[in-house]
């Protein structure tokens, strides 16, 4: 780590760090220092502090597992029972139990992440290896870069398992077949999920910044509403992900696995066969 960032700028005035805290953020996240020859940002290095928080916090909840859950394990097994249930209407119960874990805890992360911004911690300035006065942390999910990783991501590990569903043979067909609704999907999931993502929790800081130099006595009221939008944003994301997933695989249970009419999946999988439903 070049040029150790925190050294000698902890210590700032009042007055210094007040009129950073009401500069309207930028789109571009700022640099921080250089790891590995490669630049990390306040977003990629508040990505890594949530990471922790939920790797540390899922170690203590736990660890020490009850049988009649309270506190932190009862509020876990309540997001995980959620989204079980969630899963199996859209899915089933066997793709449900095998694609929720990630679902979820792409729902945490975003959560965290988002709600990250908001926290007072997000107006700690220090000084970067270039020398420029910018925020620690900033919310990984105002960045373009992480939420456009986390579409792609998405995307690739749904054509994945579409072309382990459907065979070499008839993923190629379905992209070589005149289908221009096949292509535009590809390319136009990954910018919905990214840009969606990004532009509601990037004007989110543009309006808490923009509140608290001008009425700073009713920004709780903002915060209260960002807060909402975090997680409207994190079910929003989360959904479509599962979404995908669910399309991507309907073949499986086209193919008799679970040929259940109650669920979304099994009306698409008759539907796609042709049998009434």
């Amino acid at each position: 780590m070049q040029h150790l960032f925190l050294s000698g700028v902890l210590a700032q005035s009042g007055a210094e760090a007040t009129s950073h805290a009401t500069e309207t953020p930028a789109p571009p996240a700022e640099y921080l220092f250089t790891l590995f020859g490669l630049p990390v940002t306040n977003t990629i290095f508040s990505a890594w502090v949530v990471i922790i928080l939920m790797v540390v916090f899922a170690y203590f909840t736990t660890r020490h597992m009850k049988q009649l859950p309270s506190g932190a394990q009862n509020a876990l097994e309540l997001i995980i029972e959620l989204w079980i249930g969630v899963a199996e209407q859209a899915m089933g119960p066997r793709r449900a139990r095998r694609f929720m874990p990630l679902v979820a805890t792409l729902f945490l992360f975003i959560l965290v992440s988002n709600w990250f911004g908001i926290l007072p911690i997000s107006y700690f300035m220090v000084t970067n290896a270039e020398g420029e006065t910018v925020p620690l942390f900033r919310s990984p999910n105002s960045d373009l870069n992480v939420t456009a990783a986390m579409a792609i991501a998405i995307i690739a590990l749904a054509e994945f398992f579409e072309l382990r569903s459907l065979g070499l043979f008839g993923y190629l067909k379905g992209l070589l077949v005149p289908n221009p609704m096949r292509w535009l999907e590809i390319f136009t999931r990954p910018l919905s999920l990214a840009f969606r993502l990004f532009g509601n929790i990037f004007a989110g800081e543009v309006l808490l910044a923009t509140m608290l130099a001008v009425a700073p006595y009713v920004l709780f009221v903002f915060i209260g509403l960002e807060l909402f939008v975090g997680l409207i944003q994190a079910l929003i994301f989360s959904m479509l992900s599962l979404v995908f997933l669910s399309i991507a695989t309907v073949h499986e249970e086209g193919h008799g696995t679970y040929d259940d009419a109650s669920t979304l999946e099994g009306e698409i999988a008759q539907t796609t066969h042709g049998q009434p439903i």
